[in-house]
């Protein structure tokens, strides 16, 4: 973690992890396969990047309780408009 406390996702792996965690059906052709996978890919890199601008804006803040900070970067993920969350 860094000095502040702050968490940086790095969005390469995340994306990564993300891609090797989510199951294709090996029916589907391998066109197919692939966009899936990209497609998840580009939106897990682009959410952690996403996530790490709200935290870094959150958690730069040292004013503020840790619990206060989480709910403060929980509201700002629902106002970006984070899909389901």
């Amino acid at each position: 973690m860094a000095e502040n406390d702050e968490l940086q996702l790095d969005p390469h792996k995340f994306a990564q992890l993300v891609i090797k965690s989510h199951q294709v059906s090996d029916e589907l052709d391998p066109e197919a396969i692939v966009k899936r996978k990209l497609t998840l890919y580009l939106t897990a890199y682009y959410l952690a990047e996403r996530f790490n601008h709200l935290e870094m804006r959150n958690f730069g803040n040292g004013s503020k309780s840790e619990k206060e900070r989480y709910q403060a970067l929980l509201a700002q993920m629902a106002d970006e408009k984070f899909g389901d969350w």
